[in-house]
């Protein structure tokens, strides 16, 4: 893919989910609500909606760049080292996402992240544990499912905020808008695989490529521009440099959502760490230093034990290549523990809870 200027990154912030955004705004005309809405999409389109039937068509039919066993590859890459990878996607790819402020006040705005921040934390997880399940991202899989739930959540969100930044006057980049999108598809993608090697993790070229391909895929059924989705590994990372360029400067609203993530992980699964411990993992796994101050993670002493933590994890995950489909199951097992505790028995519902309509 060409790499995007800094113009064309301006004027992606201008652009939402069309597709999505024509079925949301169908399913507001005829007044249709539904707690799963995309099952809502899909018998909508079957009833003769054309604005459903865009988005249907455009899921259901697979690129011809996707390949099945690359996907289950890349997807054993993050089970393999699931703790520790587990680290890399909390403590590095979220608070990233807080670097924009566009994001950060977006999400403040939901109050979800302030007043019940674990529980979507955790909704976040389940949907990357969803993508990780064998055959997950294929049109019958639970990961398509949640990823296409997701989706219309952002839709539902984005609505909801433009809506209300008209109410009160204000010209701001719109809502979760292509650049956004494409910002957090390379949190998912090469941050964590960043972060997973900072940690310590043998990761191998084709480890990286493969584990990018099952998100290049996932993140093309989140609705994110194909223009935006980059074709490589090593293209993800000029992409993730482009895009922080104009689209990062972390601000107020953005070190509070940081502060509330690491606070609201501290002492619970899947970490068990004080905070000043999170923080220093943190600052480890999130690849520039200016956006790990920025963000409020302090650079503290502890950061000088890396290399031997390093040491003792590069053996490990050597070890875990040689049995990588038995360490996988570990991993699936392992992450839905975790996501079971964290939810105490209410499932991930993907649903938006600003009470709007």
């Amino acid at each position: 893919m060409p790499m995007p200027t800094r113009a064309q990154i301006l004027d992606f912030e201008k652009i939402g989910d069309p597709l999505a955004d024509a079925a949301v705004d169908y399913l507001y005309k005829h007044k249709l609500r539904a707690t799963n809405i995309w099952q809502l999409v899909q018998e909508q389109a079957q009833a003769g909606s054309t604005e459903c039937q865009a988005l249907c068509d455009e899921v259901f039919t697979v690129p011809e760049w996707v390949d099945w066993q690359q996907i289950e590859r890349g997807a054993q890459v993050f089970l393999r080292s699931a703790p520790l990878a587990l680290v890399a996607f909390a403590l590095g790819a979220l608070p990233l996402t807080y670097a924009v402020p566009n994001i950060a006040r977006v999400l403040a705005s939901t109050k979800r992240l302030e007043q019940d921040a674990i529980r979507r934390l955790y909704e976040t997880g389940s949907m990357v544990a969803d993508v990780l399940a064998k055959g997950g991202l294929k049109a019958d899989g639970v990961g398509f499912n949640s990823v296409l739930r997701v989706r219309l959540l952002h839709t539902f969100v984005r609505r909801h905020v433009v809506i209300d930044d008209a109410k009160k006057g204000l010209n701001l980049p719109l809502a979760i808008n292509q650049a956004e999108m494409a910002w957090v598809a390379c949190g998912f993608s090469y941050v964590v695989l960043v972060g997973l090697e900072r940690l310590g993790v043998y990761l191998t070229d084709d480890d990286k490529r493969d584990y990018h391909h099952m998100w290049r895929y996932a993140n093309y059924l989140m609705g994110v521009n194909p223009a935006l989705l980059a074709d490589s590994h090593a293209q993800d990372a000029l992409l993730y440099t482009q895009l922080k360029t104009v689209l990062c400067a972390p601000d107020d609203c953005g070190r509070l959502l940081t502060d509330t993530l690491a606070n609201s992980f501290a002492g619970q699964p899947p970490f068990f760490l004080p905070r000043r411990e999170l923080g220093v993992l943190g600052s480890i796994v999130i690849p520039d230093k200016d956006l790990t101050q920025g963000l409020g993670f302090n650079l503290y002493p502890e950061r000088h034990l890396l290399p031997l933590v390093k040491a003792v994890v590069y053996t490990a995950s050597r070890t875990s290549t040689l049995a990588t489909a038995y360490v996988a199951d570990w991993g699936r097992d392992y992450i839905r523990y975790v996501l079971d505790d964290g939810l105490k028995g209410r499932m991930a519902d993907f649903q938006m809870q600003t009470g709007a309509h």
